[in-house]
């Protein structure tokens, strides 16, 4: 889950987008420290056992550091750990289990910590969800799928969450430069659990997609993570059913680059293709380096249609199907220097 911020001209298409948004047959815990940055406990023992267990957990687990109280507290924060249960602080939950970690105890509990969550990562999920995060004009986009791998009951919703980490701030015991790390800084939605999946019985294999927005100023200069939180509500209480998260935002320009009355554009005909097609592109200016490649519904590349430089203005590249062997739905990305245009064909 690494960070990766690059720049696309895009025109996605909604069967584009489900490449993005691949579900894992994974399960995950999710590890919720309750804590506030006036709490001295919070910046000794509880630091250490945060730290320690995100260091040897990695990614088999999703980590939250919800300040439900003091400077770096959000509404989001104290509604999570409100429906966890419990008081005081530093507490921290596996799921919606409290672990009872203490200063006298807290190497023992982080063994213990680290075996629940083992265990579970080896148990076949009821459902995850997926999504890819981008940016643009001041709008966090994510497009989640959620996928059921089992039959279900009950009422399930989706919460997206924004997390960042490496955030300088005070924290009683360590001072002004305390660097926090997973810091729950807002909800996608003004519901802090989420977008309602579905309410009732579940078929295996059955997907939901679902969309949300969050209004951000910038993303540059802050190192953000987006996690999603499949809930399943019990009486009042919401239960994380599975977790997934990640730090790859994209960053997205305007759909159109101008220069006068000049726009970058890319159609293939025909879209249905029985023998050959044509690709018509129209560039703003020269490009030296420019790819035209075709990929199956997976994202996995399936050939490559031409490499090298492209002149600017019109000009068209002719392909033939029976040197391709290829069936089905396919999408062609013409990628060059800062953008890359996507198109469906179908191949008969």
């Amino acid at each position: 889950m690494k960070k990766h911020y690059f720049t696309v001209l895009i025109a996605v298409l909604f069967l584009v987008r489900g490449i993005a948004q691949q579900v894992e047959f994974q399960q995950r815990t999710l590890l919720t420290k309750r804590t506030a940055d006036w709490c001295p406990y919070c910046g000794t023992w509880g630091w250490n056992f945060f730290k320690n267990a995100i260091e040897q957990n990695g990614d088999k687990a999703v980590y939250i550091a919800a300040h439900y109280d003091g400077n770096l507290s959000i509404d989001a924060a104290t509604e999570i750990t409100n429906n966890l249960g419990g008081g005081f602080q530093p507490r921290f939950f596996l799921n919606d289990a409290d672990q009872g970690v203490s200063s006298g105890n807290s190497a023992a509990k982080l063994t213990s910590v680290k075996e629940q969550i083992d265990a579970n990562f080896l148990q076949a999920p009821v459902a995850n969800c997926g999504f890819e995060p981008k940016f643009a004009e001041g709008l966090l986009k994510v497009a989640a799928k959620v996928k059921f791998f089992e039959t279900g009951e009950g009422e399930y919703s989706l919460g997206i969450y924004l997390l960042e980490n490496n955030v300088t701030a005070f924290q009683a015991s360590i001072g002004n430069n305390a660097v926090h790390q997973k810091l729950l800084r807002a909800s996608f939605t003004d519901e802090t659990f989420g977008q309602p999946i579905f309410n009732g019985n579940i078929n295996q294999d059955q997907e939901f997609d679902l969309n949300f927005e969050l209004e951000l100023d910038e993303i540059q200069g802050h190192d953000y993570e987006v996690v999603g939180i499949i809930w399943k509500k019990e009486g009042s209480k919401y239960l994380p059913i599975n977790v997934w998260g990640t730090n790859e935002i994209t960053e997205e320009s305007p759909s159109i680059i101008q220069s006068g009355e000049l726009e970058n554009r890319m159609t293939i005909a025909p879209s249905i293709i029985t023998e050959s097609a044509v690709v018509a592109i129209e560039l703003v200016k020269e490009q030296q380096n420019a790819n035209i490649e075709l990929y199956d519904m997976n994202g996995r590349l399936v050939t490559k249609l031409y490499n090298g430089p492209l002149k600017s203005g019109n000009q068209t590249i002719r392909f033939d199907k029976t040197k391709i062997a290829a069936k089905g739905t396919h999408i062609v990305k013409l990628k060059c220097d800062g953008f890359e245009f996507l198109e469906k064909v179908i191949f008969q």
